[in-house]
């Protein structure tokens, strides 16, 4: 396969992440003759667009300077879904490249921003030594700077054609796992949950299904569960980057949606690495324990949702083709309550919101119709 090669600039100036002016935008401070950046994002209706807006740096002054090739790597995202989505897809040139693969890699970050573990064993994950790669958050010289293509964008889209055939970025082994896996998000109930998950998993669990947690285990032990699997079904959520490592897999893929715009956020993406993909989009927003102070309103990404879980159920077992269970309408309803329950008494719900905010979010979930049939005795 032929990919295109780095453009080089000589004597660049980079400097960290600051704000955008477009709500979907990613700000940094950066001067690269000859260069055009560009951090491409396909996330939203309008397909693949340049979201990078670019300020100059006020002031370089003794700024350090690194001598000798450094890579490119984009902006780096302390969040594992976006770190992966949007971190990923410029490293493939450092192992493509014979007279990059010792080369230092510079990813843009914001001021105090934290270097995760996860970033570290994504990495290793891919074949790149972590302490070749530094995290900028002051501004610096670069004598020579290599930047790669990005080979896919936040929405799937890829931005190369022949992007996949690199992947896996270093050889990841098939588990000996069972083949039918649940990629569950009840333990990380704060950050989203559909109501009734608790009694799908001890279903899917009689049926044959692993009930995996992907917070809980190493990055690469997860990869190669994956990687030998045969049928995986994600409750909808960050885990379903991972699959962006793996590369594409001999294995059929479904997707429990929890809010709206699943399919433009993840669609694509599952349907360029799965034989087979199923998605179930019948959640209906309930409410949510923090506060979008910007569009003044609960804030969706966190929040619960209520699913027909007879109607998903009938969904799993026809795309696994398994003839599973159908709980009866009581059984149902107390999972939900209980699910409903962690939710609420979830001390990390509600974070980056204040406590009057959190309050009025809690209000307004506790005033919807269904939620109220839930709480009540």
């Amino acid at each position: 396969m032929s990919f295109p090669r780095p453009e080089v600039a000589r004597g660049a100036v980079l400097g960290p992440l600051i704000a955008a002016d477009h709500p979907s935008g990613v700000g940094c401070i950066a001067d690269v003759p000859g260069v055009t950046l560009s951090h491409i994002r396909a996330d939203t209706p309008e397909g693949p667009v340049n979201r990078l807006e670019v300020r100059a740096p006020d002031n370089v002054g003794d700024a350090p300077v690194y001598e000798g090739p450094t890579l490119y790597a984009g902006p780096y995202f302390a969040h594992f879904g976006h770190g992966v989505a949007e971190g990923l897809h410029r490293l493939w040139a450092a192992r493509h490249f014979p007279e990059l693969e010792a080369a230092r890699i510079v990813f843009q970050m914001q001021p105090r921003a934290q270097r995760r573990p996860w970033f570290d064993a994504m990495l290793d994950l891919i074949g790149i030594a972590p302490d070749r790669v530094l995290l900028l958050d002051h501004v610096a010289r670069y004598a020579e700077l290599h930047v790669p293509a990005q080979g896919r964008a936040l929405g799937g889209a890829l931005l190369l054609p022949d992007y996949l055939s690199l992947f896996p970025l270093a050889p990841i082994p098939a588990t000996a796992a069972p083949k039918r896996l649940y990629v569950s998000r009840s333990r990380y109930t704060h950050s989203g949950i559909y109501l009734g998950e608790s009694l799908v998993e001890r279903v899917l669990e009689q049926a044959g299904f692993a009930i995996v947690h992907p917070q809980d285990m190493r990055l690469a032990d997860f990869a190669g569960m994956l990687r030998g699997a045969e049928t995986i079904i994600f409750a909808e959520g960050s885990a379903i980057h991972n699959l962006e490592l793996t590369g594409p897999l001999d294995a059929r893929v479904m997707v429990i949606g929890r809010r709206d715009g699943m399919r433009r956020k993840f669609e694509a993406l599952v349907r360029s690495l799965a034989r087979e993909t199923g998605f179930f989009a019948q959640a209906r927003v309930a409410g949510s324990l923090g506060w979008d102070r910007a569009n003044d309103r609960p804030r969706l990404s966190t929040a619960c949702s209520i699913v027909p879980i007879d109607a998903l159920l009938d969904a799993v077992g026809a795309f696994s083709g398994l003839d599973l269970p159908r709980p009866d309408e009581g059984a149902i309803r107390a999972a939900m309550r209980d699910d409903l329950m962690r939710y609420l008494s979830d001390p990390r719900g509600g974070e980056g919101s204040t406590e009057a905010e959190q309050a009025r979010a809690r209000r307004a979930l506790e005033d919807n119709p269904e939620i109220r049939t839930l709480i009540a005795p």
